[in-house]
């Protein structure tokens, strides 16, 4: 579901307790009135995307809303990712958008600063989400300027996953847990298969950014920070040159050095897993299916672990997914509101995850995969989850390929002075591009 898989605007998987204020007093709470159509006769428009909630679970929703709201009915359209920034753009610009739309997690911040989209932070109180809390990296991006325009809605995230055959040939009993024993699992991995031709122990394309920030995150390190007004980038202050010094040193030391200038797709790290030449990748849930598919022998010996912190224990990691809006335009919002508390609720969060096998939006329900040996590391690792910068220019950023090259060029750099260089270069191509409407 994102631009590639799973990164911020559109990742897709391989597999509320409603609360019902009145209209008026909605819009109240939003400081403008809002008209609302007839229950009579209101049809609720919602865009969902391709590939990602199905009928069965939207159409669970759509029933009880329906039940609730008696003379409505909801008509969900889905959209493909394929054009659907002209689309959503031309829409929220007209008198008749949807009226509650599914966005790209990291895409809500440039159609916050349009003006675009309501703003939430009425209802995120209502929201049954039990004893935790949203999932940062689906938060984060819709916390725009104070506000808040989208509710998270769904997720996907990457950890590390490892051929336990080869573990076992390497004498690796346990998977490891802190970075300096994966680097040492790692020259376990690199002498048992020396005689394999272009082996990584981990296999880390360097253009692979949306691993390699984890570990800029772990060191409390960010991308960009916002002070007075405007957006830096942060990557040469020293937490953050700390986690990319370890990215180059982990990305060197376990994968080949033709990868530093790759990315996921060419060759697809699936396929480099799956011809076992190598131990590990960072990847997806949906990319268990595609190694089996090619290789059935290693059915059943995928392992998974969250990437390893460098202080023992897991590092944050990178969430893709969608965050769910509501147009300014709706005719209908304070029903667009209803439907998406009812939508986002633990109630059919759960159903989606059990039908859809994608990630609910909350940490209270980071156990719910306990029963199920793939997905349990998933859950867990999303509950422990950033952001990146709610900035209307980080579409800008990652519209073209600055962002992966900037990782690629750290994986190659040969010292740490010049991963610094290349970070306050960066940093200064952030400040512009982060800042532009």
């Amino acid at each position: 579901m994102t631009s590639d898989s799973l990164g911020g605007r559109r990742w897709r998987k391989g597999p509320l307790v409603p609360l019902c204020a009145a209209a008026f007093g909605v819009a109240a709470m939003l400081g403008a009135a809002v008209p609302i159509a007839s229950a009579s006769s209101t049809t609720l428009t919602i865009w969902l995307m391709t590939g990602e909630i199905t009928a069965k679970v939207y159409g669970a929703v759509n029933k009880a809303f329906e039940a609730q709201h008696p003379g409505v009915t909801v008509n969900v359209e889905i959209q493909q990712w394929s054009g659907i920034t002209t689309k959503l753009d031309t829409a929220l610009a007209s008198s008749s958008p949807p009226d509650a739309t599914e966005i790209g997690n990291t895409d809500v911040p440039e159609y916050a600063a349009s003006g675009g989209l309501v703003n939430l932070k009425s209802i995120e109180g209502k929201i049954a989400i039990g004893s935790g809390k949203w999932l940062g990296g689906l938060e984060q991006p819709a916390e725009y300027q104070g506000g808040l325009y989208g509710i998270p809605l769904l997720a996907g995230d990457r950890v590390v996953l490892y051929n336990e055959n080869m573990f076992k040939a390497a004498g690796i009993a346990s998977a490891p847990t802190s970075e300096s024993q994966l680097l040492a699992d790692g020259k376990k991995l690199e002498a048992e298969f020396s005689s394999t031709k272009d082996y990584s122990a981990l296999y880390f394309p360097g253009k692979y950014w949306y691993a390699a920030v984890t570990m800029v995150w772990d060191h409390g390190g960010s991308i960009a920070y916002y002070k007075d007004g405007k957006w830096t980038g942060d990557f040469a202050s020293p937490n953050s040159l700390a986690g990319l010094d370890e990215f180059r040193t982990v990305q060197q030391a376990l994968s080949t050095p033709a990868s530093r200038t790759a990315n996921t797709t060419l060759p697809t790290q699936d396929a480099v897993f799956a011809k076992t030449q190598a131990g590990m990748i960072v990847g997806g849930d949906w990319e268990v299916a595609a190694i089996e598919k090619d290789n059935p022998k290693l059915k059943g010996h995928i392992g998974e672990f969250a990437f390893p912190s460098y202080k023992g224990g897991p590092a944050p990691v990178f969430l893709g997914g969608s965050d769910i809006a509501v147009p300014k335009n709706s005719p209908n919002r304070a029903l667009a509101e209803d439907w998406v508390e009812l939508m986002t609720s633990n109630k059919y969060q759960t159903l989606m995850y059990q039908d859809d096998n994608l990630i609910p939006n909350n940490t209270s329900l980071s156990g719910i995969g306990a029963s199920s040996p793939v997905m349990k590391t998933y859950l867990e690792a999303a509950a422990n989850s950033y952001g990146t910068p709610a900035a209307p220019g980080w579409a800008v950023v990652t519209g073209g390929d600055e962002i992966t090259s900037f990782f690629s060029n750290i994986a190659q750099a040969s010292s740490s002075s010049q991963v610094e260089s290349i970070a306050k270069q960066f940093d200064s191509y952030l400040d512009t591009a982060l800042n532009k409407p």
